[in-house]
């Protein structure tokens, strides 16, 4: 499905132009929405718990920091300012108290849903 995107992407140079512009305009909206500054590694984090919590999944800090491209010290810095500033938690594991679980606060968590419906228009603007 992604590589006939891709295909139908390199075949018609105004569609290609139009992704360009909602990639723009996503990243607008991301900036708006998010606590996202100069680097990428507060929205790879926050991506990375929305998704676990919509998988039904939630991450351990371990495997957070363990899925990401960057390196210890440049996550921790931004993990603990989105815990300081409220858009992640962590909680103790269900069976074992020593494992700590990062999920979405309710705020990451409306703030995400906003972001989906301002994309979802984009696209249906196309």
């Amino acid at each position: 499905m992604f590589s006939s995107f891709i295909n139908t992407i390199a075949l018609d140079f105004i569609q290609h132009s139009s992704v360009v512009n909602v990639l723009t305009e996503v990243r607008k909206q991301t900036t708006v929405l998010l606590p996202i500054g100069h680097s990428f590694i507060p929205f790879d984090i926050l991506l990375a718990v929305i998704k676990g919590y919509e998988d039904g999944d939630e991450l351990t800090v371990k495997a957070l920091f363990a899925t990401l491209p960057y390196s210890d010290m440049g996550i921790r810095y931004h993990f603990r300012t989105l815990i300081k500033n409220g858009w992640i938690e962590l909680h103790n594991g269900d069976k074992d108290t020593r494992i700590r679980r990062v999920k979405p606060t309710e705020k990451l968590v409306k703030r995400f849903t906003l972001l989906s419906q301002q994309i979802r228009h984009l696209f249906e603007r196309r």
